[in-house]
């Protein structure tokens, strides 16, 4: 601070005295008043300009020494022009030699005051450019020489030479600056004084044309002049350029290489171009083909579905009159033979008629038995399944119409999606076009889907269950045997177990059974089948063991097919709990066999046994703890065996005669010697056991030796062996 109020004054008061200056007349005393007061006129004018501008300086400078900067000599310089412009108007003289003196003294004492005071600063601030400098300063000698060309030099010979000589001090001054550069920072120092001095120097009083010429100052000064030096500078940048062509070669082989490559591409690409856009052609084909499929079938599902439900409504119907008329008729029986039964229910009009149905229908049975020769039959084995002509004319007519409905769902669609012949040739293309994109897209695992909704509509009217006819199998069918050879082509590879095996449409037809078969079988189970009827009985058992040999995706964690098998145990469960009833009257009622009630009782027993027979057909598909539940548990121990039992003190022949009937419906793995006795199958029919050991006690040996050995045989088929020793040894 104290540095900077020094430097302060000292230039104010510089300008002070350059504003104290007095105009030195050129003219004589003999001039002309007009000439007189012409001048007194300038100087007005000049003092004036200097009171303007004098402030303006004042503050410039002082904003510059206040922000720690040193005076810039071409600040001072232009300030002197400024001042010396009206003394030059009004032809005074310039500055004189003390002035002139003394602004340098004053100028150099401040630059090196600021050098000691903050070598930083001078070194930051101080490093003037000298082309700048230089410029400046032959501007400043142009505007010099037209001055004095406009109003002639009359400075001294005594001036010239102080010029001359600032000027020698400049340039030696240059000189030691230059020189000193390479002598460590005190040097440094010292020759950046020297360029500062010698610079405000030049810009304060001007310079002449044997100055050092400005382009020497602009070049750097080499740091060494020896040929050791020059050498090496020599060497290195020939190394530089010698490294940089290398790498220009290099990467121009680079670049050739990746050229060459590119034209292989190009030519690679250009030969593959044809066969890919006609791959890409036919997947597009093969998307909007896949598309159109998916929105042809997402209107048309809904239809079929709609029709099936209007099939199996029809067959439900039927199929709950039968049960409910037979159910009835057991009632009226019961109410009609039974001793506790009122008057009213035997004067019933409605049951009168039912009474009278139901003797016509067993009377039109019995003559048709009588045709086929069958001597075997018992009463109550046959189904009373029997419809009016009329009932079956209308449900004809039903099934037409629907029929005719589905004639019509692909009506307005073209071949390639209404016909599955169209739809395989699309997919075969694919898959021999590009097996592994077919095997990645999953075809193989969608196709019975989309086929599936195809043969539902052709198994509409499908029921391998109806009596009336035989039914076409499926394995006959048109679509089946289409299907069937669906990928296959005349390769001979086609042969080959392997492949076969690996081939992802091989489980194609076992799909579409377990998918399409199954479960239209279960829904017939549900809406048609009767468990008291023994040929439906006898078909559907036959075809699901077909089904479940013949194609390997029928396992038992099949869901279809455990729907189907919960179906089926469901309707047999329904039919012990709602169609079984043996009429347990007292004995004396059963004396005359011929009577209503007698018969009745046998036609109940016989019911009871042909559902025990109709429950053992499932034995090895169903599991066996569901069998001995429904058969032994539900049917024989608590229906048939007690009807045995009754039967045994009536007429003990007809009872061993039921019997053996029984035993005869059970599997034979069931009854083997030894199997029986290992498996623990003989714990089942324990009771029956019991009932054989009774009912030979109540007969007698003497005459019924034929019998015994018969009950003898039974117990031994069940198991019973040692059972079977006593009685032969007790009584044969």
């Amino acid at each position: 601070m104290e540095l900077s109020n020094t430097m302060t004054s000292l230039v104010i008061r510089i300008l002070q005295s350059l504003g104290r200056e007095k105009a030195i007349p050129d003219h004589g005393s003999d001039d002309s008043d007009h000439e007189k007061e012409w001048e007194k006129q300038q100087l007005k004018k000049a003092e004036l300009w200097k009171t303007q501008n004098t402030s303006v300086a004042l503050e410039s400078i002082e904003q510059s020494l206040q922000s720690k900067d040193l005076v810039s000599s071409l600040l001072i310089n232009h300030h002197y022009n400024h001042r010396q412009l009206p003394n030059q108007s009004t032809t005074v003289v310039k500055f004189t030699e003390c002035v002139r003196e003394e602004a340098t003294t004053v100028m150099l004492f401040v630059m090196n005051e600021a050098h000691q005071h903050n070598a930083n600063t001078i070194k930051a601030n101080g490093n003037f450019c000298w082309v700048r400098l230089h410029a400046r300063t032959r501007l400043q000698r142009e505007k010099a020489i037209r001055i004095s060309a406009d109003h002639g030099s009359d400075d001294s010979d005594h001036e010239k030479e102080w010029e001359k000589q600032q000027l020698k001090k400049a340039g030696a001054a240059r000189l030691d600056a230059e020189s000193s550069q390479d002598s460590g920072d005190g040097g440094n120092n010292i020759g950046q004084s020297s360029d500062l001095a010698s610079g405000l120097a030049s810009n304060l009083w001007g310079t002449t044309e044997s100055l050092i010429p400005s382009s020497a100052a602009s070049l750097p000064r080499p740091a060494n002049y020896q040929a050791q030096g020059i050498i090496k500078r020599l060497q290195d940048s020939r190394t530089s350029l010698s490294e940089v062509y290398r790498r220009h070669t290099q990467e121009s082989d680079n670049i050739i290489d990746d050229l060459v490559a590119c034209k292989t591409t190009i030519a690679k690409c250009n030969a593959e171009q044809h066969p890919l856009v006609n791959i890409f052609q036919f997947y597009q084909e093969i998307r909007g083909y896949v598309t159109d499929l998916r929105d042809c079938l997402n209107e048309k599902v809904p239809e079929i579905s709609k029709l099936e439900d209007q099939i199996y409504v029809l067959y439900r119907q039927r199929a709950q009159k039968l049960v409910q008329r037979r159910r009835q008729d057991v009632k009226d029986q019961n109410n009609e033979f039974s001793p506790f039964a009122g008057k009213g229910a035997q004067g019933d009009e409605y049951r009168i008629r039912r009474a009278a149905e139901r003797e016509g229908r067993r009377t039109r049975r019995r003559r048709e038995r009588e045709k086929k020769g069958s001597t075997t039959h018992h009463d109550g084995m046959s189904t009373d399944d029997e419809e009016a002509q009329s009932e079956i004319n209308l449900m004809h007519s039903e099934l037409e119409n629907i029929a005719l409905g589905a004639s019509r769902v692909f009506e307005d669609v073209e071949d390639d999606f209404s016909q599955l012949k169209g739809m395989m040739g699309r997919f075969e293309e694919w898959r021999g076009t590009d097996l592994p994109t077919y095997c990645d897209a999953y075809v193989s695992y969608n196709l019975p889907k989309v086929y599936a909704h195809y043969i539902r509509l052709q198994l509409l009217l499908w029921n391998p269950l109806e009596r009336e006819k035989d039914s076409i199998e499926v394995e006959r069918m048109k679509w089946f045997n289409l299907l069937i050879l669906y990928g296959v082509t005349d390769s001979t590879d086609d042969c080959d177990p392997k492949k076969l095996k690996d081939d992802p449409d091989c489980k194609l037809m076992s799909h579409l059974v377990e998918k399409v078969i199954l479960v239209k079988l279960k829904d017939l189970v549900v809406c048609w089948w009767d468990p008291l009827s023994h040929i439906q009985t006898v078909r559907l058992v036959n075809l699901l063991r077909h089904y479940t040999q013949a194609y390997p995706s029928l396992t038992p964690e099949c869901k279809p097919l455990r729907e189907l098998t919960h179906a089926i145990i469901a309707k047999i469960r329904d039919a012990i709990e709602n169609d079984i009833f043996i009429p347990m009257f007292p004995k004396n009622v059963y004396e005359n066999k011929n009577s209503g009630v007698s018969l009745f009782f046998q036609r109940q027993f016989w019911v009871a046994w042909k559902l025990l027979s109709s429950c053992l057909m499932w034995h090895k598909l169903l599991d066996d703890s569901v069998i001995h539940d429904l058969a032994v548990r539900s049917l024989l121990n608590l229906y048939l065996l007690p009807a045995l039992n009754l039967a045994a003190e009536i007429n003990p022949t007809d009872s061993l005669d039921k019997c053996r009937n029984v035993i005869n419906a059970l599997p034979r793995a069931w009854v083997k010697t030894g199997l029986s006795s290992c498996d623990g199958t003989h714990a089942f029919l324990g009771r029956l056991e019991d009932f054989l050991v009774k009912l030979a006690g109540k007969l007698d040996p003497s005459k019924n030796i034929k019998d015994m050995k018969e009950i003898v045989d039974l117990l031994k088929s069940i198991g019973a062996s040692k059972q079977a020793e006593t009685i032969s040894y007790k009584y044969l």
